[in-house]
C-alpha cells in the first residue's frame, strides 16, 4: 500500500513529465501497453510485435473470475477483505488506493507445486514458457449434473481425443463440470489421480485447470499429489470454459510472481 507521501511523489513526478511523455503513456494505456514501457520510450508498435499470436481476427477470452467477498472459498479459508484507503478528490486531485487481504488460494488462482509437495517449486519458480501453453478443454458437465463427485477418467480423455485429436504436448488440460459460482460449493467434480498420472506422463502436459474450487473431488487430494509431485501446476475456478473450443486456443495464465508463494489469485486468458 502507497502511503500519502508516496503518493504525493508520484503525482508531482507525473506533473513534471514532458508533454512527449505523456502522449505516448496515453497512447500505451488506450492499447492496453505497460505505461511504464512506453514512458521509457519502447514504441506500442514495438510492444505489439512483441506478442505473437494475438493479430487480427482473434479474440481474448477471460477466464477469471472477479475477486471480491462474495466469491466462494474452500471452507475454512479466510474471506477476501477490501478497504479503501484513499480517493480521487475534487478536480481528479489525489489518487484511489484500497487494502486488500485474501489467502492465496482464492478466486481464479494457480496452485504452485509447494502448495502439496514439500520440496515443490514455488509460484515465482513456475517456468514463464509453461504459463503459455496450448488449452484442450474436456467437459463432463452432463455427468457433473447427475453425479456431483463425478472424476474425469481416461475414457473420458480417450472420447475426447476421437472426435478433437491427440492433446498437443505441453498443453494446459481445463475441466468443464458446469460448476455455478452462484450456487457451487466445495462439492464439485474434478480429475482422478490416474488420469492426471497419464496425462503428464503420455501427453507432457504443463499444467490443469478446473472450472470448480479444487482440481479433486471434496476430501481427495490425489489430483494435487500427481500434477504438484510431477512438478507441474494447476488452476482452479477458471471461468467462462464454455465460451472457448475445446482445442485450439491459446491460454496464458498469469501467475502472481509471490516470493515463496504457494500460489496466488491470477488473470487467465484464452487467444481464440
Amino acid at each position: 500500500m502507497c502511503d500519502e507521501s508516496i503518493v504525493r511523489h508520484a503525482h508531482e513526478e507525473a506533473q513534471r513529465m514532458s508533454r512527449r511523455k505523456a502522449i505516448r503513456v496515453a497512447a500505451g494505456v488506450a492499447t492496453g501497453v505497460s505505461a511504464a514501457a512506453v514512458a521509457a520510450g519502447v514504441g506500442v508498435t514495438a510492444m505489439a510485435h512483441a506478442a505473437p499470436g494475438t493479430g487480427e481476427g482473434r479474440r481474448v477470452v477471460d477466464l477469471t473470475h472477479s475477486l471480491s467477498s462474495s466469491f466462494p472459498l474452500w471452507p475454512g479459508e479466510p474471506p477476501v477483505v477490501t478497504v479503501p484507503t484513499s480517493r480521487v478528490g475534487p478536480g481528479n486531485s489525489g489518487f484511489a488506493t484500497n487494502w486488500m487481504s485474501f489467502a492465496e488460494h482464492s478466486g481464479t488462482h494457480v496452485d504452485a507445486p509447494a502448495h502439496k509437495i514439500g520440496n515443490g517449486i514455488t509460484v515465482d519458480r513456475i517456468d514463464p514458457r509453461n504459463l503459455v501453453a496450448p488449452l484442450a478443454v474436456i467437459s463432463i458437465a452432463g455427468h457433473a449434473r447427475r453425479n456431483p463427485r463425478a472424476r474425469l477418467s481416461e475414457r473420458d480423455v480417450a472420447d475426447w481425443e476421437k472426435s478433437h485429436g491427440r492433446i498437443p504436448r505441453g498443453a494446459l488440460v481445463a475441466l468443464h463440470t458446469g460448476w455455478e459460482p452462484r450456487t457451487g460449493g466445495a462439492h464439485a467434480a474434478g480429475f482422478s489421480g490416474d488420469v492426471v498420472d497419464m496425462l503428464v506422463a503420455e501427453r507432457q502436459i504443463v499444467a490443469i485447470g478446473t472450472d470448480t474450487l479444487s482440481i479433486d473431488i471434496f476430501d481427495e487430494t490425489a489430483a494435487h499429489t500427481a500434477i504438484l509431485g510431477a512438478g507441474r501446476y494447476a488452476v482452479e475456478a477458471m471461468a467462462e470454459l464454455e465460451a472457448v473450443p475445446p482445442l485450439g486456443a491459446t491460454v496464458m495464465v498469469g501467475a502472481p510472481k509471490f516470493a515463496n508463494g504457494t500460489g496466488g489469485p491470477a488473470r487467465v486468458l484464452a487467444m481464440v
